[in-house]
């Protein structure tokens, strides 16, 4: 059977083993020193034995024995038949048991009574039961005892059991004191936790994060540049199960502390989104420079830029957010140009190209372009990270032109004009000569760092105010078609015919512009050159300034109808005229009736008018395209013309004339043999009735 001992709580084995140690010691000490020697083995105290074994007791939990009635134990004496067992005296509980008992509850005292103590107190079974009382008690200490023991390992359960659930509960909770981007989260469970953060860890995601350097800033948005900060994985690195008993009662008497969020980054992303900053962040280095002056080429230094190193940037970022700005890491952006470059090229421009004179050659004779001029006009560029010396060819040229006029030849411009005959003469335009500025500039250049030094002057053509192009002169060729019509005996209306031929004459009309008479006449007024003379006004002769000039109309016209042209606008006279084409005639009147053609050929035209030999002509000067065909029907639809009065102001006296018929004219045009117009115009003239003025 095993020692109840070993079921003791810790801690008490060692205490009841040192009690037993003294009950041994202090029976040991009651029998005597030479009774304990001389005492026979079967004289040593036994105990009653039960149904159960009994246990040792600790010291402190042994009853004092009590004497018998009326008899004092006398040391060394015989003991009776019952066992003689020595109790010491008790001991008080709040003196023994508190280190056992481990808590506030009272502990239970029961004394124990022995044989002995019921000899003398009581009587057994046989003499009046007070043996059988001593025994008695002595089983209740011994089961008070037991229940002792398994109360405590109650307590000590529910202790354990409180202690892990006391675990349980913190491991599900924020410690206490906890803040996350300045969120108090202390306390909370889990959700609880993500949702209080979640605001905070939206706003960082989308905050832009400025990417700095010394002189610029660019800014980048975390969520977008592969930076993401989680509510849910920050609280539940702050979760944990712990029994240690630290960790439990952080979670609730915690001291404040702020705790990082956590992040994730994906470090190719955040470096593109740096790469993206370039622009912004990034300073291009400047080039050195070289300046001419009077006094020769001088060197500007250069200045080195800044660049920005991606990679290196967002492996520090990434390490450090969430932060508002962080600075790049930069490195230094060298010139295309360096300080070192630009001296050397500036000596080769004082020793070398600076250095004397360049004679430039060309079809109106040479030209020489001195040291100073190649010092005022000449500079240096940067083109594309390379030193470059130019010369201002158009401002050179201009000097050398000025200095010397024979370089350049002036530009003549076409023309024509008619001889007395009325023949046409034309001269075309030729282009001048003058020095090529653009091409200058290179070639002084290049000149300039040859070995010789010398060049070709380049030229380029100057275009004349009007060349043949423009006038059209190269299609002058013939006359491709003429009409003429006879003049009246009126000398002032013949006047007003010369005037009228002088302004046509020399008239060009080029591909699809279209000719006005009434423009060419302009002005017909006195100041214009035309006299008062008979006008036709509402069927009525009178007269006005000008009068006559419809005679121009109908030549012009029928000169245009002949050569193929576009009829854009003409109307016949009211009355029929014996010296015009019936129904192919034409009027003007200012402001209301003009003549007007196409020229719908691919070649210019000039128009030539002149007064010869009684009749008026108009020639038409080009190259021929078109070629006409003409039939006019029957007259029909006479009217015969009678007399009538009129008291019209400027009223004329005018005899019976023709009669009002209708008519049509039919025109066909063909090109090369081919119809290509076929139009028809009819129209119907009034009598020409006699007028006598009140």
């Amino acid at each position: 059977m095993s020692d109840p001992r070993d079921e003791r709580p810790d801690g008490v084995e060692d205490e009841v083993d040192e009690a037993q140690a003294e009950i041994d010691a202090d029976l040991d000490g009651d029998l005597g020193a030479e009774e304990a020697d001389d005492a026979p083995a079967e004289s040593a105290p036994e105990r009653d034995l039960d149904d159960e074994p009994t246990e040792q007791m600790p010291a402190f939990l042994a009853e004092p024995p009590a004497a018998a009635d009326g008899d004092d134990a006398a040391p060394g004496a015989e003991t009776s038949d019952a066992e003689a067992t020595q109790v010491l005296p008790p001991i008080a509980p709040d003196e023994a048991v508190a280190e056992w008992q481990r808590d506030d509850e009272p502990y239970e005292y029961a004394p124990v009574v022995t044989a002995a103590s019921g000899a003398a107190e009581g009587k057994d079974a046989e003499g009046d039961g007070e043996t059988d009382a001593a025994h008695g008690d002595e089983t209740k200490e011994k089961r008070h005892v037991g229940w002792g023991r398994w109360t405590l390992l109650l307590i000590v359960l529910l202790l354990v059991g409180g202690y892990f659930a006391a675990a349980v509960y913190a491991s599900e909770r924020v410690p206490a004191g906890t803040t996350v981007q300045g969120v108090d989260i202390g306390g909370m469970t889990r959700d609880e936790a993500i949702d209080a953060l979640t605001p905070a860890v939206k706003e960082l995601n989308t905050s832009p994060v400025a990417i700095t350097t010394d002189d610029a800033e660019a800014s980048i948005v975390p969520r977008e540049s592969g930076m993401v900060a989680g509510a849910g994985a920050t609280v539940d690195q702050l979760l944990s199960f712990s029994l240690a008993p630290f960790d439990i009662l952080r979670s609730f008497t915690g001291a404040e502390r702020e705790v990082p969020v956590v992040t994730v980054v994906d470090q190719d992303a955040l470096t593109e989104a740096i790469e993206g900053t370039r622009e912004d962040l990034e300073v291009d280095g400047e080039d050195a420079a070289v300046e001419i002056a009077s006094t020769g080429a001088s060197v500007v230094p250069a200045v080195d830029g800044v660049a920005i190193d991606p990679a290196a940037t967002a492996e520090g970022l990434g390490a450090e957010w969430p932060v508002a700005t962080y600075a790049a890491v930069i490195d230094t952006k060298d010139a295309a140009v360096t300080t070192a470059d630009a001296e050397a090229f500036a000596s080769e421009l004082n020793s070398e190209i600076l250095a004397g004179t360049v004679r430039m050659t060309g079809e109106n004779g040479p030209a020489t372009v001195t040291a100073d001029q190649l010092t005022r006009f000449g500079s240096v560029e940067d083109q594309d990270g390379t030193l470059t010396y130019v010369v201002d060819g158009p401002s050179l040229a201009a000097e050398l032109e000025s200095a010397d006029p024979s370089l350049t030849s002036a530009p003549r411009s076409a023309s024509f004009r008619f001889t007395s005959s009325h023949q046409l003469v034309t001269t075309k335009s030729k282009p001048g000569r003058a020095i090529a500025g653009k091409q200058l500039g290179p070639a002084v250049v290049a000149a300039a760092e040859s070995a010789e030094r010398t060049g070709e002057l380049p030229y380029r053509n100057t275009k004349a105010n009007v060349t043949s192009d423009d006038l059209g002169v190269s299609d002058f060729k013939t006359v491709v078609a003429s009409f003429d019509t006879p003049l009246t005996d009126e000398p002032v209306r013949t006047q007003n015919l010369i005037r009228g031929a002088e302004k046509v004459t020399g008239v060009v009309v080029k591909p699809d512009e279209t000719f006005s008479l009434l423009d060419a006449l302009a002005p017909i007024t006195e100041a214009g050159g035309y006299q008062s003379a008979h006008i036709i006004v509402d069927g009525y002769l009178t007269n006005g300034t000008g009068g006559g000039l419809s005679q121009m109309a109908t030549t012009t016209y029928n000169a245009a109808y002949f050569a193929g042209l576009e009829d854009v606008e003409h109307r016949p006279h009211t009355k029929w005229f014996d010296r015009y084409p019936a129904g192919r005639e034409a009027t003007i009147f200012v402001g209301s009736l003009d003549m007007r053609f196409k020229n719908n050929t691919p070649y210019a035209l000039v128009m030539s008018s002149y007064v010869t030999g009684g009749r008026l002509h108009v020639d038409i000067w080009s190259t021929k395209y078109y070629t006409v065909k003409t039939y006019a029907s029957n007259k029909t639809n006479f009217v015969q013309p009678t007399s009538v009065e009129s008291s019209r102001d400027g009223c004329l006296d005018t005899p019976m004339g023709n009669p009002g018929f209708t008519i049509t004219n039919t025109r066909e045009v063909y090109l090369k043999g081919e119809q290509v117009d076929k139009s028809s115009y009819t129209w119907t003239y009034s009598p020409d009735n006699g007028v006598t003025c009140k």
